[in-house]
């Protein structure tokens, strides 16, 4: 039966559930008082209602009879009725890339790339070209790390290696048919003829293969290794190509260029696991488990501490060198030991490392023997103490302070001991006085140990620690070399004594013999001793090495830096073993501190030269970390010779240029190009051609 239907009743039904149109139909009808019969009146009467549409209240328009809601004939009425009054909405015939929108392969995929070269492959423009190891192309027989070589192989160079596991059953049985065939070809080929020995290899290498899989439970893998050479011009990726085919050959490996496959060669390269075909069974190699665990590159080709100070950049990956020399885990001890000729850059690196480790809050004293004049400026740009001990200067620390509370380093943890610091004090200045007058007796000695105990006694200091404190916790003024002077003066038999103290008395060094009137509370510090006469080297030396050797050890918790530059001058040729002990005795024990102990040096010769290079070699030995600048090949042979370099390395040790240098830090190696901020240039500089810039 057709009904006619309005528009607006039509909306209003289609925003309604069928149960809902249902009721909204009933409850109209009722309203008339209409009962609507039941299912079998409704067929009885389905004729009378075709013949005379007026006879019931549903048959009026607008109305709808409840037999004819079928949910089929419903659904159909409401398609239809939407494809008549409701407008669909407009669907663009435009593809993603015609319509300019950006999906993920947009964000990631490179702006621009030529594809259309034999040798090369042009991407963002940079060049790259790819190689790949031969099937054929391997060692026969590898050791551990086997492929570190490419992986060190420098700048704009990358190492791809893929490996497939294969299953074992399958391998196994293709194996055992592979080596009966070539027995068999054994068999009927002569074995003069050339093709005998290539049967012979390939029946041992099949025998290989079983006996690792079945004795030693080995897998079987499908390996293949490719080369990336990268370069921002042409002529310079064609010099890494020729490189890299020299190391292969020289690694007992064979290359090839993926020629017209260098597209290919790059998505494979990409960590995608899909490996191109062609490329795929031109480099397939067939190795077992511990070939493959033997290829992987155990090694750091970089210095990257997470805590540590920036020195320069890697000069093979270009990626920035960071070390942090406290760290134990990956080091043995925080020493450092730089070596390297004059003008190389010793001093610069030195101060550029303090200002670094300065920014970190790390305590800093620096020793300079020679030419301290150019730690000053930048000591004084970061507010540290410059201090200048000569017998012109007016800087002075008294020789006899005692500066320590306390013997016992873990006092600030909660120890406490009670040991005498008035006898550790004399026991350092006997020390003192044998380099003083290195021929001094044992008559003189106790003499000289009397009156040192009578000295101190004058200001009421004895060997009970209370008695260094005034009541109001500060400490009571020190004697100083003159009451000393005066105390042996009045003992005949130590006249000899007196004597050799009077030139800091009365003499022409008498400045060094007065109280401390510098602040040797700063976390910066430069003790200047380059104006010292050689004579007295030693003794400003030890002077300097004494305050700074007794504050790093009033705590093993705070971090501390000792730097001493010209350590020649300390262990070489021209110094003497008490001086050179005290040095080493330094970097042997200060770890044990929470400290480090710096040295730079250059003419090794004479580094080496005292007690037949006893003290040199030891300082390299207890150095875990170690700089090699610019050095004369002769220079550069006996580095090799003492560190174990290899051929390579000491040669890359010669061809450096200033501001270069290999650093050794634990088991790597790196050639690194130490770099500074304009800022810390401006201050640390020694170029006179930049100094005499400012002159304008």
């Amino acid at each position: 039966m057709a009904k006619k239907i309005k528009k607006s009743k039509l909306d209003s039904l289609l925003g309604q559930t069928v149960k809902e149109r249902k009721q909204n139909v009933k409850e109209p009808a009722r309203e008339q008082g209409y009962s609507p019969k039941s299912p079998d009146e409704a067929d009885e009467g389905q004729s009378d209602l075709a013949g005379d549409s007026e006879a019931r209240p549903d048959s009026r328009p607008g109305w709808y009879s409840e037999a004819d809601f079928d949910e089929t004939q419903n659904a159909k009425k409401i398609k239809l009725f939407s494809k008549l009054f409701m407008r669909k909405p407009e669907i663009s015939e435009l593809t993603p890339l015609q319509s300019g929108s950006v999906d993920i392969l947009d964000i990631i995929s490179p702006p621009s790339a030529d594809l259309y070269h034999r040798d090369y492959i042009v991407v963002d423009g940079v060049y790259f070209a790819y190689l790949y190891l031969t099937g054929y192309g391997y060692a026969t027989t590898v050791g551990n790390g086997w492929l570190n070589p490419l992986v060190e192989a420098g700048e704009g160079i990358n190492l791809i290696f893929t490996i497939n596991r294969q299953q074992k059953d399958k391998t196994l049985s293709k194996i055992a048919q592979s080596t009966m065939i070539n027995r068999s070809r054994m068999r009927d080929v002569q074995d003069t003829r050339t093709d005998y020995e290539e049967l012979d290899s390939a029946v041992s290498a099949g025998m290989y293969l079983k006996d690792g899989m079945n004795r030693y439970n080995e897998d079987f893998y499908y390996m293949h290794t490719m080369i990336e050479v990268s370069a921002d011009d042409l002529d310079l990726l064609e010099q890494r190509i020729a490189a890299v085919q020299n190391l292969c050959v020289s690694q007992d490996m064979f290359c090839k260029r993926a020629d017209y496959k260098h597209g290919e060669s790059f998505i494979s390269a990409l960590p995608l696991l899909s490996l191109d075909p062609d490329i795929d069974r031109k480099s397939r190699r067939n190795a077992l488990t511990s070939s493959v665990a033997a290829a992987f590159p155990f090694s750091s080709f970089e210095i990257c501490d997470q805590n540590g100070i920036m020195l320069g950049i890697n000069q093979h990956n270009r990626s920035v060198c960071i070390v942090d020399i406290f760290d134990s885990v990956k080091y043995s001890n925080a020493n450092m030991s730089i070596m390297g000729m004059s003008g190389a850059g010793k001093t610069f690196l030195l101060q550029l490392m303090a200002l670094r480790f300065r920014e970190q809050g790390v305590q800093v004293f620096i020793i300079a023997p020679l030419k301290g004049h150019e730690f000053r400026p930048a000591c004084e740009a970061i507010n540290g103490k410059y201090i200048k001990l000569s017998p012109s200067s007016n800087d002075c620390i008294n020789i006899m302070d005692i500066r320590r509370i306390s013997l016992d380093t873990d006092a600030e943890l909660g120890s406490s001991r009670e040991d005498s610091l008035l006898a550790d004090k004399i026991q350092k200045l006997h020390i003192f006085f044998t380099l003083l007058k290195p021929n001094i007796t044992d008559e003189e000695r106790h003499y000289l140990d009397t009156s040192l105990i009578e000295c101190y006694a004058g200001r009421g200091i004895t060997h009970d620690n209370e008695s260094l404190l005034n009541a109001d916790g500060s400490f009571k003024e020190m004697p100083v070399l003159k009451d000393l002077y005066e105390i042996l003066c009045e003992r005949p038999e130590a006249k000899n004594l007196a004597l050799s103290v009077s030139r800091f008395v009365t003499g022409s060094a008498k400045r060094l013999g007065q109280r401390t009137n510098v602040d040797l509370d700063n976390k910066y510090i430069v003790l200047d001793i380059s104006e010292m006469s050689k004579d007295l080297l030693p003794l400003g030396m030890f002077l300097a090495l004494d305050y700074c050797w007794d504050k790093c050890k009033e705590s093993r918790v705070r971090k501390k830096v000792l730097m001493l530059d010209e350590l020649w001058c300390l262990i070489g040729a021209s110094s003497n073993s008490l001086a050179a002990d005290f040095v080493l005795e330094i970097f042997k024990i200060i770890r044990g501190y929470g400290g480090s102990a710096i040295g730079a040096t250059q003419d090794l010769n004479d580094f080496f030269a005292l007690d037949g290079g006893k003290y040199g070699k030891s300082i390299i030995n207890n150095s875990r970390l170690k700089v090699v600048l610019p050095l004369e090949e002769e220079e550069a042979g006996r580095v090799k010779e003492v560190m174990g370099l290899s051929d390579e390395e000491a040669a890359q040790v010669v061809r450096n240029s200033r501001g270069e240098g290999l650093l050794c830090a634990g088991r790597n190696r790196i050639s690194v190009a130490f770099h500074s901020t304009e800022k810390e240039k401006f201050y640390i500089t020694t170029n006179r051609e930049e100094l005499a810039k400012r002159l304008v």
